[in-house]
């Protein structure tokens, strides 16, 4: 229900269209987090892996990934020009896919590591080239673990809408009430990642 809302607040007819899609981003992504929260607690702050540090049973709680750049309080805050602030970055996720020789070149190249932007091109690049767009947030998400990047779902959309709206495509389709926005990169925004990131990768 609350989902509905925000996209008929989001695509809403009207004046301040810039300011109420940023405004529905983040109402998105407060109830992803609140739901993420709820995943992790099911019985709230005393359950007992609160009190045990670890599993029900005892165990240590498995580590996961992290974006690179988070801190250590997990904000990922990013600057105008899309670099993670704060913190160093972390390791990313092991790759389970194989990569263009030249996307891996610049994404060994630790200023683009850092840099939400260049996360989300690269990751819907890749998609392209394998065939496998448009993908929705969560799947850009995804595949950007299977190549060796990391970013969450929410961000991706953050930094489609904030920043790469001109070399992004928006594909949309009605998901029960919700509708699910699935991104493609456009042969604008192909030739923007080739010039700034590939090639400069090659000198």
């Amino acid at each position: 229900m609350i989902k509905f809302i925000i996209e008929k607040f989001r695509a809403a007819p009207g004046p301040l269209k810039q300011p109420r899609l940023i405004l529905a981003d983040l109402a998105e992504e407060l109830l992803d987090t609140a739901r993420q929260y709820m995943d992790n607690h099911p019985h709230g702050p005393f359950d007992d892996t609160a009190r045990t540090g670890g599993d029900a049973d005892g165990r240590a709680p498995s580590a996961g990934w992290s974006e690179p750049g988070a801190t250590a309080s997990g904000s990922g805050e990013v600057s105008a020009d899309g670099a993670e602030k704060d913190g160093a970055a972390q390791m990313p996720p092991p790759r389970s896919l194989d990569v263009d020789p030249r996307l891996a070149r610049a994404m060994a190249d630790a200023g683009n590591a850092r840099k939400q932007d260049f996360k989300v091109l690269a990751i819907l690049w890749d998609a392209y080239g394998r065939g496998l767009v448009p993908l929705s947030a969560k799947a850009v998400s995804d595949h950007g673990v299977q190549i060796g990047l990391a970013i969450r779902h929410e961000n991706v959309r953050k930094v489609i809408r904030m920043r790469l709206e001109k070399y992004v495509d928006y594909h949309n389709e009605g998901a029960g009430t919700a509708t699910i926005y699935r991104y493609a990169l456009n042969a604008a925004g192909r030739d923007y990642f080739d010039a700034t990131y590939l090639r400069e990768s090659e000198r």
